[in-house]
């Protein structure tokens, strides 16, 4: 390495200079700054490292001159070369080290950062080179997003159920949270079977399920819609409260958009690059809610292996990464299912088929998503139905309206939003979903440790369904829901309140004459007089 570093940044910049194809991504030759070299993972290639300066209180001030040479040096690992167009670094992890990585991940995880639009630029260079050095789908680089996304978002605290002890038999082996989330962007626009299985595995007893979700981007209805469809008010409810409902309910979700600020300022740079970063795939990873069992769909047979990977090292129990055969971020309905199955620290592979879980296999379309709406109607149905095995195989011929007798045992504001609901679309093939709906469940189940085997864990959901146990962990949470937010509203006007009355005894205060707290002048009446 020579002496001087302005050297040697000069003979880095000749020797790379025609083979950097995106260096129009990037910075201009004026820009540049000298930094030292750091150890890097390869004995060949000189890296750049920056440390970011840091505020009086310890926490680190991101700006655009501490992002600078980090982006350099990612944009080198990123660099093809100028006759083959091959990459010089196939990997990318030769010439950036782990703690650079890190920098530039916390760099995007600071709002303060992402939400200056003049950082934009530089923003867009990185989410580009990163795909360019194919780390975005390490499984080092995953885990290492997961954890610091994970420091940024609101704190989840999941206490002990109010009823725990009947909750629980003695031999649970499981007591935790479960979650069961796929990456989306599969394109197969299918109906909302995650968030459904995920209110039927709360009906089982001695189960908890904290789902992580957000609202549709691409396809017709997401997970936050369908709920909100069911009357649960997600918008409304603040995080503060969120404990106060997990003492009472099963089921929660969780509203990404809510828990993850740091990931809004990236969304409007995410959809102006017009290409998925590793943010289209990491959610799946960042339930604040951190749950030690789940399932995550992925929507590419790539990505199996590198999610457990990434979710063994985060320390994670027990959980089935799935990938549809027909690139489906679900178990399929119509066939094969590749797993990847974490379990104390092993990774197996193998597949699975709706047979294996006692059920009949039924092809895609006929498992379509509707409108959130429909969706819910669709839900309603099938959870108010005591023996499913009553529900059509065939497509609806006409549309078919919920009928409100079907909801006598279920709670009054139940019966409201069912008069509220669309009729159920003509088409809808109701044993199919209720099928696909079991297979996810079931597979949920397994992972807990709450069934033996997936047959066995189909039953149990079966009897979520029909004994309206699972209709019952939506109304819980619905309804817990509600009340949390008027004890929230109550808790804030009292504060209101509170401060408007300070403020007005400060005034008062303020305004009395400096002498108003002096005794009163009088004379004794015992002056002057004998004993």
């Amino acid at each position: 390495m020579p002496a001087s570093p302005l050297s040697s940044l000069h003979d880095i910049e000749s020797q790379h200079l025609s083979e950097l194809s995106i260096s129009a991504l990037l910075i201009s030759p004026t820009d540049l700054i000298t930094v030292a070299s750091s150890p890097s993972m390869s004995t060949t290639a000189p890296t750049t490292s920056a440390t970011s300066a840091v505020h009086p209180n310890g926490t680190p001030h991101h700006t655009a001159d501490t992002f600078r040479p980090l982006l350099k040096a990612l944009a080198l690992a990123a660099s093809v070369d100028s006759q083959s167009g091959q990459p010089n670094h196939p990997s990318g992890t030769s010439t950036i080290t782990h703690t650079q990585l890190e920098q530039i991940l916390q760099h995007l995880a600071d709002p303060n950062f992402t939400s200056s639009r003049e950082n934009h630029a530089q923003i867009g260079s990185a989410l580009t080179c990163l795909k360019f050095c194919r780390l975005d789908i390490q499984a080092e680089t995953f885990a290492l997003a997961a954890r610091i996304f994970l420091d940024c978002c609101l704190d989840v605290h999941v206490p002990p159920l109010d009823r725990e002890a009947e909750e629980y038999d003695s031999g649970v082996e499981y007591r935790g949270t479960l979650d069961l989330v796929g990456t989306g962007g599969d394109g197969k626009d299918t109906f909302n079977v995650s968030t459904t299985a995920a209110m039927v595995a709360a009906g089982v007893k001695g189960v908890r399920v904290c789902k992580h979700g957000a609202k549709a981007s691409s396809s017709t209805s997401g997970s936050a819609d369908l709920l909100m469809s069911l009357g649960i008010p997600l918008l409304s409810l603040p995080a503060s409260q969120l404990p106060d409902v997990l003492r009472k309910s099963k089921f929660s979700f969780l509203f990404a958009q809510l828990y993850h600020p740091a990931l809004a300022p990236l969304g409007p740079i995410r959809r102006s690059l017009g290409f998925p970063t590793i943010f289209n795939v990491l959610g799946p990873l960042i339930n604040p809610a951190k749950p030690q069992r789940c399932i995550l769909g992925v929507h590419s047979y790539y990505l199996g292996r590198i999610f457990a990977e990434a979710l063994r090292k985060r320390g994670t129990q027990r959980a089935w990464i799935v990938c549809g055969q027909e690139g489906l971020d679900e178990i399929s309905p119509a066939g094969k299912t590749d797993v990847w199955e974490l379990n104390a620290g092993e990774i197996k592979e193998f597949t699975i088929e709706p047979k294996d879980f006692g059920l009949e296999s039924h092809p895609l379309e006929h498992v379509g998503s509707h409108s959130a709406d429909e969706n819910a109607a669709i839900v309603l149905k099938m959870f108010s139905t005591p023996d499913s095995s009553t529900l059509q195989h065939e497509p609806l011929d006409s549309n078919l309206a919920l009928d409100p007798r079907d909801f006598a045992n279920f709670a009054p504001e139940t019966l409201v939003h069912v008069r509220s609901l669309p009729t159920i679309p003509r088409g809808v093939r109701l044993q199919a979903v209720k099928d696909y709906t079991l297979l996810q469940t079931a597979a949920l189940l397994y992972v807990g440790s709450y069934a033996s085997s997936l047959k066995q864990a189909t039953d149990l959901a079966r009897r979520s369904i029909e004994s309206g146990a699972a209709l019952r962990a939506l109304e819980t949470f619905r309804d817990e829901s509600n009340l949390a937010i008027v004890e929230g509203e109550k808790q804030e006007q009292s504060k209101k309140e509170n401060r408007e009355n300070r403020k007005s005894i400060e005034e008062t205060v303020k305004n009395q004459d400096q002498y108003s707290y002096l005794p009163e002048i009088r004379q004794e009446v015992s002056v002057g007089t004998d004993d």
